[in-house]
């Protein structure tokens, strides 16, 4: 047990002593994992905080039902009370026009003889509230609304968070493509990478054979290259999504005023970073092992 420690303690200095007599190109490969999994991560980013907005926001599927002009008290109430025994129904407010008229004279500032409007031209309106988003029973309930005598016109809200939440979902869903591509772009260029480590050591390797040493032996110093490759290039990833976080979040408080409301962006939880320098070290891990496997079999066939 301690000989199989010991070993890939070796391994892992020679891959640690060769990233740093190599550390101008071992930088670069840091930035370049680094950059392309900072695309994916912000796009993450950005769908997390938006979608914590959009969890926090209680709606309500709504009705806006219009009554005819002339319309009688009876007729209203009789409506009233229908809309009060229906199931999906959550709560209803009733606005006769001359509230609504006050409202929007004192929103608007207006003044009838300046307009030159002479009487109300608003309705009287219902304002429903219901406890369900199925369109079946919804489509029935203004089929029947609309048979009732003195109903003009019913807007139907279908509630513009929901369709913002399916909006996020298909967002996922190409970030995660998105991230499908950028890692087997990441695996081809940690893969040519170690390939290239494998060519320049080619003697070493072919003298290691001599002296008994096996495959695997061989493989785990690259192997660790990759590993050492994808901790730095995750780790940039992390800072540069921090630091892309402060710069953003000072701007928008400095903006704050001028736009008369600010959006402050929440880093991503400990797990979701530590899961994103995670999934960095296990795509150097794969990619070095496959190229070091297929080059040390490429020097036996050479040979």
């Amino acid at each position: 047990m301690f000989n199989y420690f010991h070993n890939h303690f070796q391994a892992f200095n020679r891959a640690l002593v060769r990233i740093i007599s190599n550390f101008g190109s071992s930088l670069m490969m840091f930035i370049v994992i680094g950059v392309t999994l900072f695309l994916p991560s912000s796009g993450l980013l950005i769908v997390e905080n938006v979608s914590q907005i959009s969890n926090n926001i209680a709606y309500d599927a709504e009705l806006s039902l219009f009554l005819k002009k002339g319309i009688k008290q009876d007729q209203i109430d009789f409506i009233q009370s229908a809309l009060n025994k229906t199931l999906i129904v959550k709560k209803t407010h009733y606005e006769s026009k001359l509230i609504a008229w006050d409202k929007l004279q004192s929103k608007l500032n207006l003044n009838p003889l300046s307009t030159g409007i002479s009487e109300n031209p608003l309705p009287d309106a219902f304002f429903i509230s219901l406890n369900t988003f199925n369109e079946k029973e919804i489509n029935a309930l203004i089929d029947n609304l609309k048979t009732i005598d003195g109903v003009e016109n019913i807007f139907f809200d279908a509630g513009w968070v929901k369709k913002l939440r399916s909006i996020l979902y298909l967002l996922k869903i190409g970030l995660a493509f998105l991230g499908a591509i950028l890692i087997i772009v990441l695996i081809v260029v940690i893969g040519n990478t170690i390939r290239l480590q494998t060519l320049t050591h080619k003697d070493e390797i072919e003298v290691s054979k001599l002296i008994g040493a096996t495959n695997s032996f061989i493989q785990r110093p690259f192997i660790y290259t990759g590993l050492i490759y994808g901790l730095g290039g995750g780790l940039i990833t992390v800072f540069t999504l921090k630091l892309s976080i402060e710069i953003f979040n000072k701007a928008a408080i400095n903006l704050e005023a001028m736009l008369g409301g600010t959006f402050i962006l929440k880093n991503l939880m400990w797990q979701q970073n530590l899961s994103i320098i995670l999934i960095a070290m296990i795509i150097g891990c794969l990619a070095s092992f496959f190229a070091a496997h297929q080059s040390i079999k490429k020097f036996e066939i050479f040979k």
